[in-house]
């Protein structure tokens, strides 16, 4: 019998309890919508990737790099006093919040760290996750950009690696949130990431949350090729933000400079191990950081102006923005890159 998206997610409960599991996230405050160069908005509560709750979006990296030391590192968007927006800089020196290592015994050596409410609360939690080792956990936020005690009960949960696997025995290579982009809203968000073998080939798969923090499964592949119309999705990277418009990813291709937006991203769950992707493109740059090896690639929208911008963070420890207007089907957006800062 073929399960729909929701059914198929209520099945995996073991027990009437974990429904208090997911709560509801709060709605992100309404943002305007690209057009030109709209006047910013001044937010009112938490953004995507805020963690501290003053409206302007922070950011987060994995340490263990030349110019970062292990564990993982938090700065603090600044806010400009004229307009009450992001401005693009971040507050130096960043702050260390992994030293307690990741609550299951590791620290975050070779992982990837992404924020979303993981926990189904009000604030931004952290996920880790880690391709090599097939493990990952969700860490509790403590709201002012720092981690709770992963050590303590109730502040960490396990992401069994295995739950993740695609139709080939293959693990994510790299995730993003996804938010609810399927329309099933678990109070949890649901992820996104590319995975698959040389011999099979690698794809975008979907995961949907199963109404519990840490618990993914029933995932599916999506029947999307690259922004370029290939299938090498080996060669890609994403990273994901939300607007009051939908779910925005940033794609890259680091050999060919090719940066592209989806925005408005949909899912649709075929219930057959597959599944379908709608979203509207854009090509943001051309040889854009061609080549340049980068630690973290971060979205969020910096500025308040309802179209969702960049931040780049580099193995010397040196993170920027790059702030995206005029969005275009017919060209290229423009893209203004901020001044670089050191984060230690």
């Amino acid at each position: 019998m073929t399960f729909r998206p929701a059914v198929r997610r209520l099945a995996a409960l073991t027990a009437p309890v974990a429904l208090a599991l997911a709560a509801a996230a709060p709605a992100l405050p309404a943002q305007a919508a690209p057009a030109g160069r709209p006047a910013p908005v001044l937010t009112t509560g938490p953004a995507d990737k805020d963690l501290d709750g003053d409206g302007v979006p922070d950011l987060v990296t994995v340490g263990g790099t030349a110019g970062l030391g292990s564990g993982v590192w938090s700065a603090l968007g600044v806010q400009s006093r004229k307009t009450g927006v992001g401005t693009g800089a971040v507050h130096t020196p960043a702050v260390n919040i992994g030293l307690r290592g990741n609550g299951a015994g590791g620290d975050f050596e070779g992982t990837q760290v992404i924020t979303g409410r993981f926990f189904g609360g009000a604030v931004e939690d952290f996920l880790d996750y880690n391709p090599k080792t097939r493990s990952g956990g969700v860490i509790r936020g403590a709201g002012d950009g720092t981690m709770t005690n992963p050590d303590l009960s109730g502040n960490q949960a396990t992401i069994l690696g295995d739950l993740l696997t695609d139709a080939y025995g293959n693990v994510p290579v790299t995730i993003a949130n996804a938010y609810t982009a399927d329309g099933v809203d678990t109070g949890i968000p649901d992820l996104i990431g590319i995975s698959g073998d040389a011999a099979n080939g690698y794809r975008l798969n979907y995961y949907p949350n199963a109404w519990a923090p840490a618990l993914y499964y029933y995932g599916f592949a999506l029947a999307a090729a690259t922004p370029t119309g290939g299938t090498d999705w080996e060669n890609w990277s994403i990273a994901s933000t939300e607007l009051s418009s939908g779910v925005a990813i940033f794609l890259r291709n680091a050999a060919t400079g090719d940066l592209y937006l989806w925005t408005g991203v949909t899912i649709v769950d075929n219930g057959d191990g597959t599944g379908s992707l709608s979203r509207t493109q854009y090509q943001v740059a051309a040889n854009w950081n061609t080549g340049v090896e980068i630690s973290t690639l971060w979205a969020a929208d910096i500025n308040a102006d309802g179209a969702p911008d960049l931040r780049t963070v580099l193995p010397d420890g040196t993170a920027r923005a790059y702030l995206v207007s005029g969005l275009s089907q017919t060209g290229t957006a423009t893209v203004v890159a901020t001044r670089a800062q050191q984060l230690v």
